[in-house]
C-alpha cells in the first residue's frame, strides 16, 4: 500500500540521518582531512534532504484513509 509520498518519506529519513551523522563526525573528527570530507558529505547529504522535499512538494500526498483495505485478506485453516 505504499505511495510515491511513502516512499519519498523513506528517503528524506535516511539522507536526514546520514546529514545529522555526517555533522557528528564534523565536530568529533580530530583529523582537519577527515572534518573536511565530513563537511563535505554534510552538505552533500544537506542537498539531498532539499531535493527530496521539493519531490514531495510535487508528488500527490496521500488521503488520511489511504491505509484502509477494501478487501482484507482472509486466513483459514
Amino acid at each position: 500500500l505504499m505511495t510515491p509520498y511513502h516512499a519519498l518519506e523513506l528517503a528524506l529519513a535516511a539522507e536526514v540521518r546520514a546529514e545529522r551523522f555526517f555533522a557528528r563526525l564534523v565536530k568529533a573528527a580530530t583529523v582537519e582531512t577527515v572534518r573536511r570530507a565530513a563537511r563535505e558529505l554534510q552538505a552533500e547529504e544537506a542537498e539531498h534532504v532539499a531535493l527530496i522535499r521539493a519531490w514531495m512538494e510535487k508528488v500527490e500526498k496521500p488521503a488520511q484513509d489511504w491505509a484502509q483495505d477494501p478487501d482484507p485478506p482472509r486466513y483459514t485453516d
